[in-house]
């Protein structure tokens, strides 16, 4: 799939590992186009999952709109095109056809349900991770006798999985591509953004937006195991959140019914492909190809999400 330099007065500025970014040449406003390129361990693999762009779409618009409407958090999101309602799937934004349809009044194909569109932020260059259960690197540190991560003490007895006894902010470096990230205390944070009151607020809204989206998720019958935030600043220097939100690719989401701690979760977003690479003993550098059922795998758990938490059924036509 390939993407164009210019949609309208959209002008491409930079490729991320799963997005492609546009910046309106007038208005302020950034077009986040989400592909189906993967990326495990801060490394973007040489495969794609098919309709994992739009599915992301679809999740972080529903969770800035819930985090907008429902939650009272300040966010940095627009609006979203998703697959057409008229196509089996939410709605579409007339925005798309506004802003990017071509000379003839169409909307390239490749843009069809994958644009989030943003007010700019000037980015905080942390990454801000919040976790309700240790899991993934947390766990591994743990495994190996740590008993803090980023300064934040943990209690003994933990098993793989375990519920924290309150969620934990555990924020690390924002490393160029192909770099990885380094855990930092909040200290560090302080130090890296060079304003407490901001660090502090970031801290708040980070925690807040997490039990926030925690308690609406086990309502749905999902564990937000932990996640990732990025936040910024807008032009009057209001901290808010930006990027994606709440997505399979910046979260570990697994299923309440089936979970206990110590045991393997059944999980809906890209586990398994971590999974797979681990047991390979590769890093994502490594891998140009994962097997097809690996791939099948890893899109039916995205489209799982997607249903539970769009309340949609996936569209036929993309099955």
């Amino acid at each position: 799939m390939e993407f164009k330099q210019q949609y309208g007065c959209y002008r491409h500025v930079a490729s991320g590992k799963v997005r492609e970014i546009y910046e309106h040449e007038f208005e302020g406003t950034l077009a986040l186009v989400a592909t189906d390129r993967v990326s495990a361990f801060d490394k973007q693999l040489g495969v794609k999952i098919p309709d994992k762009g739009r599915i992301l779409t679809a999740i972080s618009t529903e969770m800035f709109t819930l985090a907008e409407t429902m939650w009272g958090m300040p966010t940095a999101f627009k609006w979203g095109s998703l697959i057409p309602e008229n196509q089996g799937g939410l709605y579409i934004e007339g925005d798309l056809e506004d802003e990017f349809a071509g000379a003839d009044r169409l909307v390239p194909p490749e843009l069809e349900g994958r644009v989030t569109v943003m007010n700019k932020l000037e980015m905080l260059n942390v990454e801000c991770i919040v976790r309700g259960h240790i899991s993934g690197s947390a766990w591994k540190l743990y495994e190996q006798g740590q008993r803090e991560i980023c300064g934040v003490p943990l209690p003994e007895g933990l098993k793989n999985g375990s519920k924290l006894p309150k969620p934990i902010f555990t924020p690390t470096t924002k490393a160029p591509v192909g770099q990885h990230d380094e855990n930092i205390t909040f200290g560090e944070m302080v130090e890296i953004i060079d304003d407490r009151s901001i660090a502090d607020e970031v801290f708040c809204l980070c925690m807040e937006m997490f039990e926030c989206a925690y308690a609406h998720l086990s309502k749905l019958g999902i564990i937000l195991a932990d996640t990732k935030f990025e936040l910024g600043l807008d032009d009057m220097g209001n901290v808010r959140f930006g990027d994606e939100l709440l997505t399979p690719d910046s979260s570990r989401y697994w299923d309440a019914a089936t979970f206990v701690p110590g045991e393997e979760p059944l999980s809906f977003d890209k586990q398994i492909i971590r999974n797979y690479l681990a047991g390979c003993k590769v890093r994502g550098e490594d891998v140009s190809v994962l097997p097809g059922t690996i791939i099948r795998q890893t899109r039916e758990r995205y489209i799982q999400l997607y249903e539970i938490v769009t309340g949609y059924p996936w569209p036929s036509w993309l099955r």
